[in-house]
């Protein structure tokens, strides 16, 4: 699996994580606030 790292827009945490998660993110918001999020808020 490919390691992404997440940054959350509004809150400013990183968080790595793996394509399962990122998914999940995608799908269900930041696990810390919960704001929507966007492929652009990844990075390899």
């Amino acid at each position: 699996m490919k390691p992404y790292e997440f940054t959350c827009p509004d809150c400013g945490r990183k968080i790595p994580v793996t394509d399962p998660m990122r998914e999940a993110t995608l799908a269900n918001g930041c696990p810390v606030c919960g704001r929507s999020v966007a492929e652009t808020h990844f990075a390899t």
